[in-house]
């Protein structure tokens, strides 16, 4: 009789070990899964970022294509920067992609085409402990020069 109690507490002690590590291997995995999914939050928001910057650049060299800046100097400028503020102001004052001014605008008249550049700091909704907190995204776009009337 002995025997089989010795049996079964011995066989309770390895349930308990068993229960213990699997709670720790748990646990540990939990922390891991937490660590995955705040980078992927981090890598979420600068696939957003550039995408919004590739977007600002292309409507700017749009708004800027469409404006007379030879006859009317600065007037491609003044189309982006109109663009660059409707996009800050549908972007509700968000901290996480951030243009930096001004929007680089060249206007040739020669071969036609207007180039715009446009620059986007994209802050890091959860920064890596000792890592970048940041990251800038540049982006070009050349549209051709609509709607002028040759003399």
């Amino acid at each position: 009789m002995a025997r089989q109690s010795e049996v079964k507490l011995s066989h309770h002690i390895i349930k308990q070990r068993r229960r213990g590590s699997s709670l720790i291997e748990t646990v540990c995995g939990c922390i891991i899964l937490v660590i995955v999914a705040l980078f992927l939050v981090d890598v979420a928001a600068v696939v957003i970022c550039q995408t919004q910057n590739d977007a600002l650049a292309k409507h700017c060299a749009r708004a800027a294509a469409a404006m007379d800046d030879v006859k009317n100097p600065g007037t491609a400028q003044a189309a982006a920067d109109e663009v660059v503020a409707k996009f800050q102001a549908e972007n509700g004052g968000s901290k996480i992609c951030l243009v930096n001014p001004p929007v680089v605008i060249n206007y040739q008249a020669g071969p036609a085409t207007v180039m715009a550049v446009t620059t986007v700091t994209c802050n890091f909704p959860v920064p890596v402990p000792f890592g970048p907190s940041y990251l800038q995204f540049k982006a070009e776009a050349v549209e051709p020069i609509v709607g002028m009337a040759l003399p």
